[in-house]
């Protein structure tokens, strides 16, 4: 057996098949972003070499060798096992999948340890499809949910001859024999589909649960589908009675859509819904109805009637309406704290006085005393030391000092010498705040900051981004992208040296803190309304894996449309931030105010406003392919 050399980008990667000449080069495809460079593979050698001939409809093992070049163990153990994605395109569903993949995309893991320097052996399955012909199936590796493998594309020539016959494979594809079952296919249409996978027939589970269904049709006609979705048909009902029920996800893109992928499927490649239904909250027998729907035209021989049983009752707090507040499991299992740097090189020393809570005064970790309530306090640094002074209690440190209530995590506090005022927030003074105050130097001692730590919901109370008198759904929405930003933030190094996750002004968000809440009861409804919710997406396409909490920008207004995020800052492609219609913007002629990625905070609010609709359902239209989830 031969290698091939691929070239891409000025690299040699070393990829398995059969080299049919020397001057043959062959372009690996270019998005498979390495995230850790730590997983690096060299092809060794492949089993069966190519092009590997198997009978139609038969299956053939083909054993892949790779040795591990680079620093990072690969253990099948782990959670960031390696085994390989189909390519080309990213993701799509391979005709030769077989028992031993793990998913439709996804091959078989690289069993055993393997430590840098050692061979590990990828035995895949290929199951031939029923159509003679020649094929190239692609695959890259990867540590499953963490990083593509450095020099992992590889692929194999497979040619698939008919059964009984051992010769040489035809010279050209054939194209798609006559699918014979007619009940699968849409015949009074433009479009024809052939129903290939369904994960559940029937569903049984509890009241409220969410349960996870996986539908696949093929494109057997010559149209090609521009987009598909998967939508719930009017005839979703209770079986004993006919009452309409609901089967809505928050994850849906609406009470009838659950989702809808604006991407093209050819002709005989195929068109996947993978997505969660809520269980009716009554204990009882339902049918959930769905059907593919096609450049918005439904597919009436596509319909599906499942079967569902609901074993039990939901619990009392669970609600089964069709709006965007139903109760699921949230992912934390506490509130989260976030640190803001909320004053920046405070030069005369930082005067702090407690309203309802003692505060415990601490020395880094070491506790010096207390601060009552109402009693004036006054910090510096000078010297390389830090000074506290208070009536009841001084001194001195090398250690930053911090002061937590002792009582109240919500206490309010207020740093009198610390002037904050905002133009077109009136005359107010917003230097009042919830929870911790925290006063130290960032890591390179170059710059002093008095921090905040305080619950998630405090700090989103405090968030000062719109007025008291916008629409209660934009004020929700809005609400629910800061959140989403914050906790986004608060998982990156971004602001690691200077000892916070975010600075209290526009470089993340603006946040005002306690003033902020009283001058605003209205943000402080949306904000309890929303509570734990965040924008969540399939990064990794994995849909046995959570989604992902993601980035989501937000700006004044936009000039008619909303940028992706290549298009104003490069780099990797970003799905759920791509370019839509902000027709509100447009149609009053506005221009571009701000970055333009993501929300146009204008536009959503009229568009809150004039179609009433809710915060989710803004959200998903800001940011394509989203859920909004309970995350606590």
């Amino acid at each position: 057996m031969f290698r091939k050399t691929i070239l891409i980008l000025g690299t040699v990667f070393v990829g398995a098949g059969f080299l049919l000449s020397t001057n043959s080069v062959y372009a690996a495809p270019d998005y498979a972003k390495i995230k850790d460079e730590g997983f690096h593979a060299q092809y060794i050698s492949q089993s069966v070499s190519d092009p590997v001939a198997v009978e139609a409809g038969e299956t053939i093992s083909v054993v892949f060798r790779f040795k591990n070049i680079g620093t990072k163990t690969w253990d099948s153990n782990s959670t960031h096992f390696v085994s390989a994605y189909t390519m080309n395109p990213r993701y799509r569903t391979s005709d030769f999948r077989a028992d031993n993949w793990l998913d439709y995309r996804q091959t078989a893991k690289i069993p055993g340890v393997v430590r840098p320097g050692e061979v590990g052996e990828l035995t895949v399955q290929f199951k031939a499809p029923e159509k003679v012909g020649t094929y190239k199936e692609e695959f890259w590796l990867a540590s499953d949910g963490w990083s593509w493998v450095k020099g992992g594309y590889f692929f194999a020539e497979i040619n698939v001859i008919a059964k009984q016959e051992v010769g040489t494979a035809p010279d050209v594809v054939e194209q798609p024999t006559q699918i014979e079952n007619s009940e699968e296919i849409q015949t009074n249409s433009l479009y024809q589909a052939k129903k290939i996978m369904q994960s559940k027939k029937e569903i049984s589970a509890a009241g409220g649960e969410r349960v996870k269904l996986v539908i696949g049709y093929q494109n057997v006609g010559a149209q090609v589908w521009d987009t598909y979705a998967f939508v719930v048909s009017d005839e979703t009902s209770l079986a004993a009675s006919g009452d309409i029920v609901s089967f809505v996800d928050e994850s849906w893109k609406d009470n009838i859509t659950i989702i809808q992928v604006d991407e093209p499927v050819p002709q005989w490649e195929a068109a996947r819904g993978k997505f969660y239904v809520k269980m009716p909250s009554q204990k009882g027998s339902y049918t959930l109805t769905l059907v593919l729907q096609v450049a918005g035209e439904k597919l009436e021989d596509t319909v599906l009637h499942i079967p569902v049983n609901v074993t039990d009752s939901a619990p009392s707090y669970f609600s089964n309406s069709q709006t965007s507040e139903s109760v699921d499991r949230p992912r934390l299992e506490q509130e989260p704290t976030i640190r803001v740097g909320v004053w920046r090189e405070p030069e005369q020393g930082v005067e702090f006085i407690s309203h309802d809570d003692t505060y415990i005064v601490y020395a880094g970790t070491e506790r010096k005393g207390t601060l009552p309530p109402g009693m004036r306090a006054s910090m510096f640094f000078g010297g390389g030391t830090y000074h506290f002074q208070s009536d009841g209690l001084n001194f001195m440190s090398t250690q930053y000092i911090r002061l937590e209530p002792e009582y109240n995590k919500h206490a309010v506090f207020t740093l009198p010498n610390y002037e904050r005022k905002v133009s077109w927030k009136g005359p107010q003074n917003f230097n009042a705040y919830r929870g911790v105050a925290e006063y130290r130097r960032t890591q390179d001692d170059a710059i002093m900051y008095l921090i905040n730590e305080l619950p998630f919901e405090d700090y989103v109370a405090g968030i000062a981004e719109t007025s008291n008198a916008s629409p209660i759904e934009y004020i929700k929405a809005l609400l629910t992208a800061a959140r989403t930003y914050a906790y986004y933030v608060q998982q990156t190094t971004k602001h690691d040296a200077r000892n916070f996750d975010v600075v209290a002004h526009t470089g993340d968000q603006l946040y005002l803190g306690y003033e902020s809440e009283k001058l605003m009861p209205r943000v402080k409804e949306a904000q309890e309304a929303t509570r734990g919710y965040m924008i969540t997406y399939d990064t990794d396409k994995n849909f046995d894996t959570q989604n992902d909490i993601v980035i989501t920008p937000y700006y004044a207004n936009s000039d008619g449309r909303t940028r992706s995020w290549t298009e104003v800052w490069g780099g990797s492609a970003k799905p759920w931030l791509v370019s839509v219609p902000a027709k509100y913007d447009a149609r009053d002629g506005k221009s571009m105010y701000g970055h333009g990625v993501g929300m146009s905070a204008r536009d959503a609010a009229y568009k809150a406003e004039e179609e009433k609709i809710d915060y989710q359902t803004i959200l998903k239209y800001y940011y394509t392919g989203v859920g909004v989830e309970r995350i606590y």
